[in-house]
């Protein structure tokens, strides 16, 4: 079996997946492949399978955190060294997946991310969400110490101790999972690399933070890092984790 796992959430992204998957298989990365169908109502399940990866499909919506944890779950049983999420919609590059899987393999850091801010980076995000992102980055600073400058970047790495604790029930936050996992595993003494990658805007589909909504996403987040901040619930050391 093969040491790393590349997991890809979709939902109702049938007009991309396809070509995501052509470039991802065309890297002949030594890892597998699973697409978490996360009950899309048109041919993603289709489309994906007919590529040859293994396809895991809920039965209805569950959204895009709930979707990463299957992947984890799925991970957990077959004992991966690592897992890698990418997005199924076309804006990260295949190519990038090959330093992310190099940093993985030589244990550069527990979590590693891939930043599309970073110099070397190309991303250009909009005003909303320029505005949000440093924010998060901002308070993510203020509450770990650690300077991250792309905390909801949905290309990541982990390695088998930190996907292993999120695969586990009542461990993940389905909602949003993006800066909560970071503040949670830094407040545990875990290690976060970010390196950069490119990445391009989606060519088909509506992303999930368009408009308005990053503002909105914006408070949800500082809501739920509050909450994880002042909970009580102590977490299994970074020594325990198997």
């Amino acid at each position: 079996m093969t040491k790393g796992l590349i997991i890809m959430p979709a939902y109702n992204e049938a007009e991309n997946i396809g070509r995501v998957l052509d470039e991802v298989l065309g890297q002949n990365l030594n890892a597998d492949i699973v697409v978490v169908n996360d009950g899309s109502a048109d041919a993603t399940e289709a489309v994906a399978k007919s590529r040859g990866v293994k396809v895991i499909t809920h039965p209805f919506n569950l959204g895009y955190g709930a979707a990463l944890q299957t992947g984890f779950k799925y991970a957990s049983i077959r004992g991966y060294e690592y897992v890698v999420q990418f997005d199924s919609d076309g804006q990260h590059r295949a190519e990038d997946l090959f330093k992310i899987i190099c940093s993985l393999e030589n244990k550069e850091a527990d979590i590693i991310i891939g930043s599309r801010f970073m110099e070397g980076g190309n991303f250009g995000a909009g005003i909303s969400k320029k505005i949000v992102i440093r924010m998060m980055c901002a308070l993510i600073k203020l509450i770990t110490g650690a300077a991250i400058t792309d905390p909801t970047s949905g290309f990541k790495g982990y390695l088998r101790q930190i996907y292993r604790y999120y695969s586990e029930y009542n461990h993940f936050p389905d909602d949003y999972p993006d800066a909560d996992i970071l503040v949670k595993m830094l407040k545990m003494g875990y290690t976060v690399r970010e390196l950069p990658i490119s990445a391009r805007r989606r060519e088909h589909g509506v992303s999930m933070h368009s408009g308005l909504k990053p503002l909105v996403y914006l408070l949800q987040i500082l809501l739920s890092i509050l909450i994880i901040t002042i909970r009580n619930e102590k977490p299994a050391s970074k020594g325990e984790q198997k």
